[in-house]
């Protein structure tokens, strides 16, 4: 609180004249009273009355002057910041009133009291401040009349608005801001920034209603091939007992998918509502969640807060899988059967048919140096066949006659063009210490993933116990000499396979414990220690001396993800099982498919919706060569599709001190499901795309909750050392701002004779003493 005024002395000579009257008033006084008859307490108070009316005209000899401060007028701000955001259209059910009216009653002093086309608190705030007034939503907006505003804002951001007055304001007097508001904003109080006094008049009424709203929707994305899409919705129902609720998944063209009944038992549930689908095409989807309530005779206080618009990503039409094994195995064989029509997973095989063999060992004919297995097959290229000294490979489903066709692949642009590597059988030796290295980086910087499979030549068998590649691995080999053991073991999930989906087949325990007891026993196992710290062990194999050994494990190695499968003979799984329903087909989709999960794309969308320091929806496009390093001499180029299906172009710029980054800002406007399409152009005028979307919901937020938010308005107050104004108190609020700190006050003097209350006290003293005296007769 401010010093509000002192006292002073014009004439401070005259002080000791002063004190000399009033003591000689106290004697004379003194002397007066012994002689008169009163009672002592009358007598007492006569005295005291006269003696202050002989002081208060003594102490006018010195000039007393009354000092102060006030404000003055016209030179400090004050801002009035009114809410304009579609929430206060819910009309309350205690007052009958939306809250929009609310407001409008305290701008257009409509009050019973008021007979002023314009509010008494703004005549009399206007007297000693230059208001500011402003609407907000998602911005602050300078008005020049508060009494027409449309309040049809799609969000508040209530904390940034008042930052923005702060920081225009930073260098002039501005003494707070008034803010009328229901509470409800987008930002946490976190972001307030120190600047005025803020002084919030809540509107609304805090009293419960019928309220029905979809609080927060997720989707999650799994390999478990019986539910590739799952969805969840939390409802909260408020005020709905004994109601029943239906829930809908509506697809792109609206039509139902899945429809859910529950019924709501208390004043204040909370409901998971759970969805499973999926799409038919590929790439970006935009589906709908719609819920209302049935049989009500209740009105909802809004509808806006009842359904959602999800974007589910079904991804690109096929992950790239490259399988390498050492020679022709049944492995391979049913693999690339249970992908055959997975439109998810494109296999490649190199299957090794032929070891290097040496030039002087098998030559069939003299001065012949090709391979005698390729002879006849192209007459007029013989020169240029397979040497002996070089492994024969067979190559499956490539794309193209080039690929492969040295073999493994020895440089980033042959391997990254891949998801996942699988190496089956196939000894370490085979690789050179480069195409080690290369694998490494496949996996730590592409993010690809590894898969290695059981077998004679595999694991510590293969000799990887020596090569660097046992860095990726998730186990321990072991320091047997011989790791391979032959004998029956059974199959079975760890606790960490049980929740993992993409081990699982069935949606009920009791089918998965069914099919675990129908698999076969396996009996060629790559034995190994145990797993490393931070892997997960989801299989293991059980003998008939009850030991237990690892069958599958994995972890994650930089961005990329290394599985290692123990098992060496996984095709016995098929050769028992039920051909109408082949388990293991399902076990290769799905761990195929959550080994491609993660694995980074050439060019990958991330698209981030009112980010800090961003206006709209800031897109950014990192952009790696097929070598995966991060290039800024590209071209990029958005292409977005609006909900109302209008298509507009962007280009996105290179940000300076991101390598590979581009960035573009999209003001979004409209509600609804946003496609995109990201074209990347090299300089040599090759060009590859991406697509993505999000969704633009501003009613998630707005309508989040149907009351107020009333501790948001007192943390606000306290956190900028304000108060929290009741609409009732508005006009004394105003009155009393004179009491407060203001940032530009001027000295007031006055004399403090020229008061007329002091002549009134001196007279008033006087008459009582007077009135004392004639009441008990005396002169």
């Amino acid at each position: 609180m401010m010093q509000l005024a002192q006292l002073q002395f014009g004439a401070p000579g005259w002080i000791a004249c002063s004190l000399v009257v009033i003591a000689g008033s106290l004697l004379l006084l003194v002397y007066a009273y012994r002689s008169l008859t009163l009672k002592q307490s009358l007598s007492a108070a006569a005295f005291c009355l006269k003696l202050s009316a002989i002081a208060i005209l003594s102490v006018a000899l010195t000039e007393p002057l009354w000092s102060g401060t006030r404000i003055q007028p016209g030179t400090n701000l004050f801002a009035v910041l009114v809410d304009d955001s579609a929430s206060l259209q819910i009309k309350d059910s205690a007052t009958g009133q939306t809250r929009l009216q609310q407001v409008q009653q305290l701008l257009t002093g409509e009050d019973k009291n008021e007979s002023s086309s314009r509010p008494q608190w703004l005549i009399d705030l206007e007297q000693n401040f230059s208001v500011r007034q402003y609407s907000v939503d998602s911005h602050a907006h300078a008005k020049s009349d508060l009494q027409h505003l449309t309040f049809t804002g799609k969000q508040s951001h209530l904390i940034s608005s008042i930052n923005e007055l702060n920081q225009r304001y930073e260098k002039l007097p501005l003494a707070g801001i008034i803010l009328m508001t229901d509470g409800i904003s987008a930002e946490d109080i976190s972001q307030l920034q120190p600047g005025v006094p803020v002084y919030p008049v809540p509107v609304g009424s805090q009293t419960l209603s019928t309220d029905l709203a979809i609080t927060n929707t997720s989707v999650s994305y799994s390999p478990f091939e019986d539910a590739p899409l799952r969805i969840l919705a939390e409802l909260a129902a408020v005020e709905c007992q004994h109601c029943q609720v239906e829930t809908q998944l509506l697809d792109p063209t609206g039509k139902v998918v899945e429809s859910v009944t529950r019924k709501i038992d208390t004043p204040d549930q909370r409901l998971q509502v759970r969805f499973q689908v999926r799409p038919d095409q590929p790439g970006i989807a935009f589906y709908q969640i719609k819920t209302r309530l049935i049989s009500n005779t209740n009105q909802e206080l809004t509808l806006a807060n009842n359904q959602r618009t999800l974007k589910l990503d079904r991804g690109k039409t096929a992950h790239r899988v490259l399988y390498v094994s050492g020679r022709p195995n049944w492995e391979f064989k049913f693999l690339r059967r249970a992908v055959e029509e997975d439109e998810y997973i494109q296999l490649v095989g190199l299957i090794r048919i032929a070891k290097k063999e040496a030039k002087f060992d098998f030559r069939s004919r003299d001065g012949e140096e090709g391979n005698a297995l390729y002879r006849g097959f192209d007459q007029q290229n013989e020169a240029d066949l397979e040497r002996y000294d070089q492994p024969v490979f067979v190559r499956i489903n490539t794309q193209s006659p080039e690929e492969l066709r040295d073999g493994f692949p020895k440089t980033e642009a042959e391997l990254f063009q891949y998801e996942t590597l699988i190496i089956d059988d196939l000894e370490a030796a085979f690789f050179t210490h480069d195409q080690i290295e290369l694998i490494t980086r496949f996996v730590s910087e592409r993010g690809g993933g590894l898969v290695m499979l059981g077998g004679q030549e595999s694991f510590q068998q293969g000799g990887y116990d020596k090569t660097d590649l046992k860095q990726l691995l998730p186990v321990y080999f072991s320091q047997q000499t011989d790791p391979t053991i032959e004998s029956d073991y059974q199959f079975d999930l760890t606790r960490d396979g049980w929740l993992q989906p993409w081990m699982r087949h069935h949606k009920n325990e009791q089918d998965e414990h069914k099919r675990l007891a129908e698999m076969p026993a396996f009996k060629t196992v790559n034995h190994v220690d145990s797993t490393k710290p931070g892997a997960i062990l989801t299989a293991q194999l059980k003998g008939a001396q009850q030991l237990q050994q690892p069958a599958i494990a994995s972890q994650r190695y930089g961005l990329g993800r290394v599985s290692a499968i123990m098992i060496g003979d996984l095709w016995r799984w098929r050769l028992k099982e039920d051909s109408t329903d082949p388990q293991l087909n399902k076990a290769w989709r799905q761990l195929l498919r959550w080994m491609t999960t993660d694995a980074l794309e050439p060019v990958n969308l991330q698209i981030e919706e009112n980010a800090a320091g961003s206006a709209g929806t800031r897109i950014q496009v990192h952009v790696r060569d097929e070598k995966f390093q991060k290039r800024s001499d590209y071209q990029v180029e958005l292409e977005i599709t609006t909900p109302e299906k209008e298509t507009l172009k962007l280009n996105a710029e290179p940000v300076a001190d991101q390598p590979g980054v581009y960035q573009s800002v999209y003001l979004t406007d409209l509600p609804g499901g946003y496609s995109i399409s990201a074209r990347v152009t090299t300089p040599d005028s090759k060009t590859s795309t991406t697509a993505g979307g999000w969704v633009h919901a501003p009613e998630v937020v707005e309508f989040r909750s149907v009351n107020p938010d009333l501790s948001l308005l007192k943390q606000l107050a306290t956190a900028s050392k304000g108060e929290v104004i009741p609409a009732t108190q508005l006009s004394r609020f105003v009155r009393s701002l004179d009491q407060r700190e203001i940032p530009v006050t001027e000295e007031s003097i006055s004399p403090l004779w020229h008061h007329p209350w002091v002549l009134l006290l001196v007279l008033g003293c006087l008459f009582g003493e007077w009135s004392l005296r004639r009441w008990k007769g005396l002169p």
